[in-house]
């Protein structure tokens, strides 16, 4: 299964296991989604095998594909930096070229245990790996975090002692326009900028439309919804929230506890930036 927005792969497992993941996929964006109550703003790269210690991207994005109104475009600027490294770090890529909007990272895991993270968008999302179980623990993101400001380093959380291989290399980023339908109504993906009033949704008979983000992802409590036509008006189908009804998911206490492991590279002291010389006068 893969996504090719949240850039998110999982290995071959049960069926049961599929059909909870698949039920999950369609709720995400819902207050039915318990993955979303959980780990609302990181997605995670996992082996699945037996257990659903689910690989998901924690947002609406996970129903489309790039092209979709809201959507991020990215490619590949100059040279690519190259680390092996164990633990929590900062890599060093250089100073980012003008047209940079984000990196491109591309993790593996040389260890057999923990997980490793990076920053994405504008750092308030995250996208990891988990090290473990079977799999080719691999992770591809094309929306990483751009260096802090004055920086040329980029931060990779990690578990203690868990050692992985990192390509990253600077983009060019375009994030296009939400599109309008007759009603004034933005209809798309969520993005850094926000999310617009219809985000992409699932019928329960399993049609693909578009449904009110106050309603699903912005409602205190779960329900069903209507799902529209990008204009708004013509209904297709219902989505009924998952909350109660999906079956439990036993996340291997092995991923759980990878995921509490994980502890972000130390942040130098930052480096005073000296004061331009005086233009004034020599007072008399």
């Amino acid at each position: 299964m893969t996504s090719s927005h949240g850039h998110l792969t999982t290995t071959d497992m049960p069926a049961g296991a599929a059909a909870t993941i698949r039920a999950e996929l369609a709720s995400i964006g819902t207050p039915g989604s318990r993955l979303q109550r959980a780990q609302r703003r990181t997605r995670v790269t996992a082996s699945v095998v037996g257990v659903a210690a689910v690989a998901l991207a924690t947002s609406a994005a996970a129903l489309v594909v790039t092209g979709m109104p809201g959507s991020t475009a990215t490619d590949a600027l100059g040279s690519t930096t190259t680390v092996t490294r164990t633990g929590p770090a900062l890599v060093d890529i250089g100073r980012a070229p003008a047209t940079a909007g984000a990196v491109i990272v591309d993790v593996t895991c040389l260890s057999d245990s923990g997980m490793v993270q990076v920053p994405t968008g504008d750092g308030t999302t995250g996208a990891g790996v988990s090290c473990s179980g079977d799999g080719p623990h691999r992770l591809h993101v094309v929306d990483g975090q751009l260096p802090s400001a004055g920086t040329t380093t980029f931060p990779v959380s990690s578990s203690p002692g868990t050692r992985w291989h990192a390509m990253l290399q600077y983009a060019s980023s375009v994030t296009s326009r939400w599109s309008v339908n007759a009603k004034g109504q933005t209809f798309g993906i969520e993005n850094q900028h926000g999310h617009p009033d219809l985000v992409p949704g699932r019928s329960d008979d399993g049609r693909l439309g578009w449904v009110l983000w106050s309603e699903t992802a912005g409602a205190d409590q779960p329900g069903t919804v209507d799902v529209y036509e990008s204009d708004g008006e013509t209904v297709i189908g219902h989505q009924t929230a998952e909350a109660g009804t999906l079956p439990e998911l036993p996340l291997d206490q092995r991923y759980i506890d990878e995921l509490n492991s994980v502890s972000a590279p130390a942040t130098p002291p930052a480096t005073p930036v000296p004061s331009p010389p005086s233009t004034a006068p020599a007072s008399r």
